[in-house]
C-alpha cells in the first residue's frame, strides 16, 4: 500500500512541479488514472491479480514521470519525516500528500485540475484545483491510510521537520516557494487528522 501511495505522489508530483514537461504530463497522468483506480482494489484484495497488474504498471509510469520530471513538496516534507521518525518512505508521502496539494494548487490550479480529472473526481465548477485534493482525500480514506497522529508524530517536533524540509531540494520544485511557516501549517494540518 505504502509503494502505491508513494506512486501515485511521484505521478501527481511530475504533473505540477516547475520542471514538468509535456511529456512527463502524459506519462504522469495516466499513471495517476491507473493508480487511482487500482489502489483501492489492490489493498481491498492483494490477490486482484488484474488490479495488480495495473498498479504495477502505474508505479512504473510513475517512476518515468518522476525521472523526467521529477518531484514536489510532498517528498520534501515526507523524507523530513522519514529521517526523524524512521518511518517508511510510503507512508511518510500519505501522510503529507494531500496537505501538500492543499498548498501548492494555488500557485497552478490547472495542473491540478488535470489530476482531478485523471483521478476521476467529478467536477464542480471551482476550478481551483480543490477537486484534486478531494479526490486523493478520498483515496487515502477508502484504503484507511494512517494519520500522522497516528504514527506518534508530535507537535514539539514541527518546526524542527520543517527546518530539514526545507533544506530537501524536492520543496525548490514546487509550483510557488515555501516558507517555514507554511511547511509547519501543512505538518500541523495533517497532525488534526484523526482519522481518514
Amino acid at each position: 500500500m505504502y509503494a502505491a501511495v508513494d506512486a501515485l505522489a511521484q505521478a501527481i508530483a511530475a504533473v505540477v512541479v516547475t520542471v514538468r514537461t509535456p511529456i512527463g504530463d502524459a506519462v504522469a497522468l495516466e499513471a495517476t488514472r491507473l493508480a487511482g483506480e487500482a489502489l483501492p482494489a489492490v489493498v481491498a484484495d492483494g490477490s486482484d491479480r488484474a488490479a495488480r497488474s495495473r498498479m504495477m504498471c502505474a508505479s512504473l509510469m510513475a517512476g518515468l514521470a518522476m525521472n523526467i520530471a521529477d518531484a514536489g513538496s510532498e517528498h520534501s516534507l515526507a523524507q523530513s519525516l522519514g529521517g526523524r521518525y524512521h518511518l517508511p518512505h510510503g507512508l511518510t508521502i500519505g501522510l503529507v500528500l494531500a496537505e501538500t496539494m492543499e498548498r501548492d494548487r494555488a500557485a497552478g490550479p490547472e495542473r491540478f485540475e488535470r489530476v482531478a480529472a485523471a483521478l476521476g473526481e467529478p467536477g464542480d465548477g471551482s476550478r481551483d484545483g480543490s477537486r484534486a485534493v478531494r479526490a486523493v482525500r478520498r483515496l487515502l480514506a477508502e484504503i484507511d491510510f494512517p494519520t500522522l497522529r497516528g504514527v506518534g508524530v508530535s507537535e514539539d517536533d514541527l518546526e524542527s521537520l520543517a527546518e530539514a524540509a526545507l533544506e530537501d531540494f524536492f520543496i525548490s520544485l514546487a509550483p510557488a516557494p515555501w516558507t517555514k511557516d507554511d511547511v509547519v501549517a501543512c505538518y500541523r494540518a495533517a497532525l488534526e487528522l484523526e482519522s481518514r
